[in-house]
């Protein structure tokens, strides 16, 4: 008889405690002799978690069928409010979603396929289309007519391989027409068995599957069926019947069916999997009830994207995984409130060992943080506020309104030499003995935004090179010879900022914009090469943002939003676990506040095993 070692080529171990799990631990058996327990790693945990929001909250866009957990797209679909069509594309990366080229026409309804750089979506609505456009990574081209004018189809394939079954026309009348693509042409295939539309696909070319929908408004399908690659045949039904569903998975042997609608009107969270001759449902179900939305990756690791709670769109993300490991998102978390609220402070130091000083109203305060609370220290020697920070909670540097700069050492506040411009509004980044303050406003009028950069040597501001576009309010992060400048107001135009600059120790250059154009200060902590950005405001509305963006050194991608939307917010920490504290949040006062940032974590968990 084969033993455990012949079958998977590991032994079964005797240790008298629990090792330090790894992933290198999977499939291992041991045996605790201190508790009698016979214990392995497997792959039996399985669970959806948030993911980073979408930038534009829609329903019923095409995604990408074959794309993946890592690298999914999402483009057009319908918003509300206000109601109308989006041509917006977007990009997640794992992390978070960034813009992609629009697409050519505004359309919902679509049959999508293919991959996040190589992807497609035919036909559509309003109104019902024909057409068909691909996307290459970065923008979309049209491509061959579809056979019929129809929406709600569901769309399997790659871009040059693809397969596209049922939908609805313009009659209004449900179809059964299937078709295949080259990548230039449809081609009418062979008809799936059961009219209908709005149900979930997925698969190759040569082994794809349809699965619910529906055939008349008031009824939902549960029915099945396979291509392969030659016709359609039935197969084991949805264990639960809806329609408008999303889906994933890489063939007809692995496919995921998630949430949808139920007649008369119930939206599901519910998730099956489908192994090549019956569904299971699974015990882990989404957060977000939802239907019409987009869905990509595999049986054991996918994400689901936007969709309709009901008729309002969302930009909720969730991730599925079944592996080894228990994970855990990403996310903004309560830390303890600032003593004072107060907005616009001077802030140093990192999420566990915090400095915040001075700030709105006009105060002198200064707090330290220590990962739980915050403690008064002793007050600066100015009260002022629109200052700016650098440093550690020990040795920290504040500086700005008007142009006086404050040394901390850990125990008081000194006195030393001024800024050369008197500003205040600009934002700060460095060491206490090598600081950076940029942008800015002057002190007294006419109020006008500066490109302005001074270095602080531990003893002397010297100029440096100018921004390339003045702006105040704006949120700085890194070190003095390599920072990011990101967002802001250039006053008197062009008004709010999504421009991001980065410095080499002598000079300004772009890098790649945010997504959404803020000013106002909002926060911002890391390096050059792995930032976040956070709250602030937006225009148009002039509202409160709670949007957090992310950085990897290359582009911006969305990152879970702060808990409580906010502008003037003080912030700490040089790496990416940040800390966001205080802010204004029109129309009431400001705050006291204190949020940190965790980024997802991956724990590797041991099973019990037993004989039951």
């Amino acid at each position: 008889m084969a033993t455990y070692e012949d079958i998977y080529g590991k032994r079964v171990k005797d240790f008298d405690s629990d090792p330090t799990l790894d992933s290198s631990y999977e499939g291992q058996v041991w045996y605790n002799s201190a508790t009698g327990t016979l214990k392995s790693v497997v792959a039996n945990i399985e669970a959806f978690s948030s993911g980073s929001n979408l930038s534009t909250a829609r329903m019923d866009g095409g995604s990408a069928q074959l794309g993946t957990q890592t690298a999914a797209l999402y483009s057009g679909g319908y918003i509300n409010p206000p109601p109308g069509l989006t041509a917006v594309t977007e990009e997640y990366n794992g992390s978070g979603w960034a813009t992609g080229g629009a697409m050519s026409t505004a359309r919902m309804s679509g049959a999508g396929g293919g991959t996040q750089t190589a992807a497609y979506v035919a036909a559509g609505q309003y109104p019902s289309k024909n057409d068909t456009e691909e996307y290459n990574g970065s923008s979309w081209t049209s491509g061959g007519a579809y056979p019929i004018t129809a929406h709600s189809i569901a769309g399997m394939g790659t871009q040059t391989a693809g397969l596209a079954a049922g939908g609805r026309t313009p009659a209004p009348a449900v179809t059964n027409v299937s078709a295949e693509y080259n990548g230039t042409a449809w081609t009418a295939g062979n008809n799936i068995n059961t009219a209908r539309q709005s149900s979930g696909g997925t698969g190759p070319q040569t082994a794809g599957i349809i699965f619910g929908g529906r055939n008349t408004p008031s009824d939902n399908d549960a029915e099945t069926e396979v291509y392969d690659g030659t016709s359609w045949s039935e197969t084991g039904d949805l264990n639960t019947a809806r329609k408008e569903l999303a889906s994933a998975g890489v063939s007809s042997s692995s496919a995921f069916a998630v949430g949808g609608l139920t007649q008369p009107g119930t939206l599901r969270n519910s998730a099956e999997q489908f192994d090549g001759t019956s569904w299971t449902t699974l015990p882990a179900t989404l957060a977000t009830s939802r239907e019409q939305f987009g869905g990509s990756g595999s049986n054991s690791a996918a994400v689901f994207f936007g969709g309709g709670t009901p008729t309002n769109g969302t930009t909720a993300t969730e991730e599925y995984n079944k592996s080894i490991n228990t994970i855990t998102a990403a996310a903004w978390s309560s830390g303890g409130a600032l003593p004072a609220a107060r907005s616009f402070l001077g802030d140093a130091g990192t999420q566990t060992a915090a400095l915040g000083f001075g700030g709105s109203p006009t105060t002198a305060a200064s707090y330290s943080y220590n990962g739980s609370n915050w403690t008064a220290t002793p007050s600066l020697n100015t009260p002022r506020t629109q200052l700016s920070g650098a440093g550690t909670q020990t040795a920290a540097l504040g500086f700005g309104s008007p142009n006086t700069t404050e040394s901390w050492n850990g125990s008081s506040w000194t006195s030393v030499n001024s800024l050369n411009t008197a500003r205040k509004g600009g934002a700060g980044s460095g060491t206490q003995p090598a600081a950076l303050y940029f942008g800015g406003q002057l002190d007294s009028s006419p109020f006008a935004s500066l490109d302005a950069t001074e270095e602080w040597d531990g003893t002397n501001w010297t100029a440096s090179g100018a921004l390339s576009q003045g702006r105040l309010g704006l949120a700085g992060f890194g070190i003095q010879t390599a920072t990011l400048a990101a967002a802001g107001q250039a006053h008197p135009s062009p008004g709010t900022q999504s421009i991001v600059e980065s410095y080499n120790g002598s000079s300004w250059t772009s890098a790649p914009s945010l997504i959404n154009a803020r000013r106002n200060r909002p926060g911002g902590a890391g390096t050059t090469t792995a930032a976040l950005v956070f709250g602030g405001i937006v225009d148009p509305g002039a509202s409160n943002s709670a949007a957090t963006e992310g950085y990897d050194g290359t582009s911006w991608s969305t990152r879970p939003s702060l808990g409580t939307a906010r502008y003037g917010l003080g912030s700490a920490s040089p790496g990416t676990a940040c800390l966001a504290f205080g802010g204004g949040t029109p129309p009431g006062p400001q705050v006291t506040s204190t949020e940190e940032f965790t980024g997802e974590t991956e724990t590797v968990t041991a099973k019990t095993l037993t004989t039951s």
